[in-house]
């Protein structure tokens, strides 16, 4: 079960600024949010990220993943030995480039992503239960404008 987010469990006092406390208040969020998404989908959002990719191209190299989803060639790679050791892809040599390898959901990976988008949705819904579509429009808004200002 996971803590609720207050000041003094992460160790925010009345001296930290505004800022302080949203920079705080974000990163110990998002580690809380990966692990519970973790828990409740039973995989990595990065997982279930790189299944989506693959599922919408029907086929993709690791340097278009690894644009993607904004990680290093190791971590793709990581990612994808564990997702063929699972046989939710294979992988085949791109016929123009041999050095190059493609990979595709296997028909398991397909089940196994209508199983995890629907994991994904229940998630959804209990992180935004009580929040309505405009305050979880204004949210994503803030989210980009944040990430915009660290680019």
């Amino acid at each position: 079960m996971h803590q609720l987010f207050t000041r003094e469990r992460i160790g925010i006092d009345k001296q930290c600024s505004d800022k302080d406390q949203l920079l705080y208040g974000l990163h110990i969020l998002a580690k809380e949010m990966g692990q519970v998404f973790s828990s409740s989908v039973k995989t990595s959002c990065t997982k279930l990220e790189i299944l989506c990719h693959i599922h919408r191209r029907t086929e993709m190299n690791q340097l278009e993943l690894q644009t993607l989803l904004h990680v290093d060639a190791a971590a793709v790679t990581r990612h994808l030995r564990d997702l063929k050791e699972h046989q939710l892809i294979f992988s085949r040599k791109y016929e123009n480039d041999k050095r190059n390898t493609l990979v595709a959901l296997t028909p398991l990976g397909e089940s196994e992503l209508i199983e995890l988008t629907r994991r994904k949705e229940i998630f959804l819904d209990k992180m935004t239960r009580d929040f309505s579509d405009k305050e979880v429009m204004e949210m994503t808004s803030f989210i980009e404008r944040i990430s915009s200002n660290l680019k």
